[in-house]
């Protein structure tokens, strides 16, 4: 009963951590690490506008500024996302790494050496895959092969392989190993632990700044205002989350490596040299501007008038 119940918990996180949905765990990683190579991209054009032995970079202050505080709100929504420590399961639950790990920490009972061999289709005696393995080359050596590719049935490295794996996560020895080994707790209570020392200064940040406007006081209560966050410790805390994500899908979940920076299937840098708009459309451009700023003073106008009107509206329409 227990492989059954382990096939179905890894199933869910398997599904929690790459499958199809928008929130998958490795597709919220792949749009950060992105967003990140990206913005990486731009701050390397800055650095080369201002060694072109000009005193000061032609670059527009407000596109740049803009750019800047979106990334750095997005990258770090991004990272709080990652480690809400909320269920993946229930009606509030969420796709994170820490509800992932946490989850796995609750079950870590199922997580056997035994029932990820059988989940897995290996066979689990390694004597009986090496006498399988050594029939399949005797065989093909009578038969006069050359070159041979060893099938997964028969291939006792990759056993033996999984053998060491699930020797250091369950902290076995060799010579003791048993089918009822368990992954050690204290493995998902240290991926824990990394994960929130590269983020808890991320996710102050944002509670207090970005996704709660927190007031003075509030602020104060956190000390959120003396947090410094620099573009290293934004790439720390990718690292981490990367490193942590790539360890718990290679060896607990699909068995897949990941790079997490996706590769571009079209030419990513077309028109990157090109301005946005040409001289004689900057006009243009003001044109938008002040037509916006003219729809924007119309919204300072609305008054108590407006406010019995539109009461008088409501009441209507709910009759």
């Amino acid at each position: 009963m227990s492989l059954e119940q382990f096939k179905e918990k890894r199933k869910q996180w398997i599904h929690c951590f790459s499958g199809e949905d928008r929130h998958s765990i490795i597709k919220q990683i792949y749009n950060m690490v992105w967003n990140a190579a990206v913005f990486k991209v731009i701050n390397e054009a800055r650095r080369l506008a201002t060694n072109n032995g000009q005193k000061q970079a032609k670059l527009n202050g407000m596109l740049h500024r803009f750019i800047d505080r979106c990334f750095f709100d997005s990258q770090l929504l991004a990272v709080r996302r990652l480690c809400d420590p909320h269920p993946f399961e229930g009606p509030k639950g969420v796709f994170s790494l820490i509800s992932l790990i946490n989850d796995m920490k609750q079950h870590v009972g199922l997580m056997t050496r035994a029932n990820f061999f059988a989940d897995e289709g290996l066979e689990y005696d390694i004597e009986v895959i090496r006498q399988k393995e050594g029939e399949y080359f005797r065989e093909h050596t009578k038969n006069g092969s050359g070159a041979l590719w060893i099938p997964n049935d028969v291939d006792s490295h990759s056993v033996e392989q999984r053998h060491n794996e699930i020797d250091a996560l369950t902290n076995v020895n060799k010579d003791q190993r048993s089918p009822d080994d368990t992954v050690s707790p204290k493995i998902f209570n240290f991926l824990i632990e990394k994960v929130k020392l590269s983020t808890e200064n991320i996710k102050l940040r944002v509670d207090q700044n970005v996704a709660h406007a927190a007031s003075p006081q509030s602020r104060q209560y956190k000390n959120s205002d003396e947090i410094s966050l620099t573009l290293n410790c934004l790439w720390e805390s990718h690292k981490i989350i990367c490193q942590v994500a790539n360890f718990l899908d290679m060896y607990l979940l699909s068995r897949t490596s990941h790079i997490f920076l996706p590769t571009p299937q079209y030419d990513h840098l077309e028109f990157i040299d090109k301005p946005l708009v040409s001289s004689d459309q900057v006009e243009l451009i003001s044109n938008a501007w002040h037509e916006f700023h003219r729809e924007t003073e119309s919204w300072g106008s609305w008054g108590i008038m407006n406010l019995k009107e539109e009461m008088v509206t409501h009441a209507q329409a709910k009759q």
